[in-house]
């Protein structure tokens, strides 16, 4: 007797591995001095917020220009996480979350082989009236570094360099989206220094995606493969 084969549809299929990310909002104005400050981490795909992810497989990180690092709290906002923490003085603080999506071994056509998923988001707030050029690299695995970061206005460029393992990834698509066109997100190669740069086109909320895969970071009768995502978000664009 002939079997029948399985049939999957896109909601077997686990949001993460949908192409779904993590990403950091908050209101996009300059937060005044010695106030805390609320980010919204949101998971959707394309600034289409959806869920809130597990707060147990949420790491959460605050520098400060000076390089202080600050205690930041993760908590539940509905349908999404809030990250919380308050700074000493003014100036640029970057917020960086690692969400670690785990092991997944799906059945589903295409997909078969256990994958280790890991996602990585960061955003820059300015406190106060910020004055110092600082280091805005985190040293996460994947990592959008903006270069010569700046209040932007609708027609700049912002030149993004992409990061893996701390080198240079070339030949990567960085992909910008911001409210209106996330059907449609602008794709932009990276060159032989990692660095792609993108015209704001638009006012409002952006954000910026970039994925990579590398077999090579395999784990022995474990995972076959590591599955990164990185979003880097600027929230006011002028």
């Amino acid at each position: 007797m002939e079997q029948k084969r399985q049939i999957y549809s896109d909601e077997d299929i686990p949001d993460i591995v949908r192409g779904h990310e993590v990403w950091i909002e908050y209101d996009g104005h300059s937060i005044p001095h010695g106030e805390g400050v609320e980010c919204k981490l949101c998971f959707g795909h394309n600034m289409k917020s959806e869920r809130a992810v597990e707060i147990e497989k949420v790491k959460s990180i605050v520098f400060d220009t000076r390089g202080k690092e600050y205690d930041s709290y993760v908590g539940s906002g509905g349908d999404h996480l809030l990250v919380r923490f308050t700074p000493e003085h003014e100036g640029y603080h970057t917020l960086g979350v690692e969400y670690n999506g785990g092991i997944l071994n799906l059945p589903h056509p295409g997909l078969e082989g256990a994958k280790y998923y890991q996602q990585y988001t960061k955003t820059i707030i300015p406190v106060g009236r910020p004055r110092e050029e600082y280091d805005l690299t985190l040293g996460h695995e994947l990592e959008i570094v903006p270069m010569d970061y700046r209040q932007y206005n609708a027609g700049d460029d912002i030149i993004l360099k992409i990061l893996y393992d701390g080198r240079a990834l070339a030949g990567a698509t960085v992909y910008a989206i911001y409210v209106g066109n996330e059907d449609c997100p602008i794709e932009v190669q990276t060159d032989n220094y990692g660095r792609a740069a993108v015209k704001l086109e638009a006012d409002g909320k952006w954000m910026f995606k970039v994925m990579h895969r590398d077999p090579e970071k395999s784990a022995q009768d474990r995972y076959d493969e590591k599955v990164m995502t990185a979003t880097f978000t600027v929230m006011d664009v002028r």
